[in-house]
């Protein structure tokens, strides 16, 4: 009975509670009315579009250039300022003719993985020869001791984090010899 209450409660709190969602507001350009959620908006910027779009806790920036030119991102010249005011670098890349590149805002930090093999002692799951060893009869007979893994992030000068607020963005272009920017403001804020 009471852990019949105790999942109800759970069920409870979980439903009501639910997720917090959020939408960005573009502010700069003008112009742009509508929210940018789940649908693409589109943002035409001379010479290239932008299409800008909710992707889980980010937002999607893809940069087309449709354009017969190679347009560089400068990295070196282009800047991010975050929701609290600090200044972030932004990665450059090479836009070819009539493709485009992604930039998630605040981009993803690097993930990676490692093993963890759980040598020592102590209690818990057992490895070993005898057959009282292991999550059941004869389970660690034969075989290397379980691997466990474990996962870190690696934090740097790119990495922010933006829970509400707006963002400023300066991203420069060369293009023939020739630099170009284009400015945004983006507000990040909860779905009402």
């Amino acid at each position: 009975m009471r852990v019949r209450a105790l999942l109800l409660l759970s069920a409870s709190v979980v439903c009501f509670s639910g997720c917090v969602s959020f939408d960005y507001r573009v502010v700069q350009p003008p112009g742009v009315l509508q929210p940018v959620a789940d649908q693409p908006v589109i943002i035409r910027y001379d010479p290239l579009e932008y299409h800008l779009v909710r992707d889980r806790e980010r937002l999607a920036m893809t940069i087309s250039n449709p354009t017969e030119d190679r347009i560089t991102l400068r990295g070196d010249r282009s800047y991010v300022v975050d929701p609290q005011g600090e200044s972030r670098p932004v990665r450059g890349g090479m836009i070819a003719p009539h493709s485009h590149v992604r930039i998630l805002l605040p981009p993803i930090p690097f993930t990676f993985v490692y093993p963890d093999w759980g040598w020592g002692w102590g209690p818990g799951w057992g490895w070993g020869p005898g057959p009282y060893w292991g999550p059941y009869w004869g389970a660690a007979f034969y075989g290397p001791p379980p691997v466990f893994y474990n996962q870190a992030q690696i934090l740097t000068q790119y990495d922010w984090a933006w829970n509400t607020g707006p963002a400023r963005l300066r991203l420069t272009y060369e293009r023939n010899n020739t630099m170009f920017s284009h400015d945004f403001e983006i507000i990040r804020e909860q779905r009402k």
